[in-house]
């Protein structure tokens, strides 16, 4: 009787190991991720349009703030339009400000239209990466400072509780990123003006992670993106960024944004005169020196990054833009790091209408290289 005893404990020990094993092997790694991806597409200017004009001068309906900045509602086919491209991830941006209230409870009808679009996406079975937007940066109520995170904290926390409750039986293909472009009181953008500053910034990182591992489900090994100070590529918002205490582990990324050159890759900016030209070594050296610092980051932290928006508008000299573009995704490519093109207005890839493609040169040259 001992030994039977014995036998069926050993089994027992057996499984749970081998349970754990099969527990352990669901989940895909924040690094098996990266490399599965290989190139994303931004879903921008839809859900994450907002501004009070929108409830005061319409009927409040999620179709009048997805259309309010100009493009169509979005559609399985411009979803499946965006694959056929080459494309096997898409970003989608969501502002939640005005659909929220003071406890982060989220109206219903908004979120039952952002489960629509990330389902289109799920079932081209692409990645998708559901973020919170313009609650952050300039005109949001999410900032980098410690004011901030004292008054904000609990109701950032309960947004991303309900978010996260709500697509926890999701799989792996479904990624949460944090927030996008989270600035400090004055509202900088080469870097945060202070420690403290920093340190606010992290501390709503921190929170994003504990928050969504705490509501269980698939969220408890879910990866999870990062943003950097700003998005920016800069040398002090990547210095001042830290990885968050995680207890899944290998399931962060970090994020950051590129349209460097600016004045190149915008139709226009508030600091410099406009360029048409691009390809010069110094501008190969700036891209090189860009994803150098990238590299190091990602090295630092121990975890894969990717680049969350980049592009160029397109300014009649396709020459120029080609260039960029090669040149561009093939620094990306050395240094193993992924890019989720942002399309709207000049930078646009697509007509939303038609789901055709506007530029079949740069998707052709972006599936390439990808």
């Amino acid at each position: 009787m001992k030994k039977i005893i014995i036998i069926i404990a050993a089994a027992l020990v057996c499984l749970a190991a081998v349970g754990t094993v099969l527990l352990c092997e669901k989940h895909e790694t924040a690094s098996d991720a990266a490399k599965n991806i290989t190139v994303g597409w931004n879903l921008g200017n839809t859900l994450d349009s907002n501004g009070d004009w929108i409830g005061m001068y319409t009927d409040g309906l999620p179709e009048n703030y997805e259309t309010a900045w100009g493009n169509p509602v979005t559609t399985p086919e411009l979803i499946a339009a965006v694959k056929a491209a080459g494309f096997n991830a898409v970003r989608v941006p969501v502002t939640w400000r005005e659909h929220i209230d003071e406890s982060g409870n989220i109206d219903p009808a908004w979120l039952g239209r952002v489960t629509e679009v990330v389902d289109y996406v799920i079932e081209q079975d692409m990645y998708c990466v559901l973020n919170v937007h313009h609650d952050s940066g300039g005109g949001g109520w999410l900032r980098a400072t410690p004011e901030c995170y004292a008054e904000s904290s609990a109701k950032f926390a309960a947004l991303w509780k309900n978010i996260a409750e709500h697509f926890k039986d999701y799989g792996d293909k479904l990624i949460f990123e944090g927030f996008n472009e989270m600035l400090d009181s004055e509202n900088r953008w080469g870097g945060a003006g202070s420690e403290a500053e920093y340190k606010a910034h992290n501390d709503f990182n921190q929170l994003f992670v504990d928050t969504v591992r705490a509501t269980g489900g698939n969220n408890t090994q879910r990866n999870l993106m990062l943003q950097v100070y700003s998005g920016v590529c800069g040398e002090g918002a990547l210095e001042n960024f830290v990885l968050p205490q995680d207890s899944a582990q290998g399931h962060l990324m970090i994020q950051v944004h590129c349209y460097d050159p600016q004045p190149f890759t915008w139709t226009s900016v508030d600091y410099a005169a406009p360029r048409y030209d691009w390809g010069s070594d110094s501008d190969k050296q700036q891209l090189d020196d860009i994803f150098r610092r990238l590299s190091e980051l990602s090295e630092r932290c121990g975890a894969p990054l990717v680049i969350g928006e980049c592009g160029a508008d397109y300014k009649e000299s396709e020459a120029a833009r080609k260039a960029y573009v090669t040149y561009f995704l093939s620094c990306a490519k050395a240094a193993d790091i992924k890019c989720f093109w942002w399309d709207t207005g000049a930078m646009s890839l697509f007509d939303r209408e038609s789901c055709t493609e506007l530029y079949p040169e740069i998707t052709d040259i972006i599936d390439e290289l990808t």
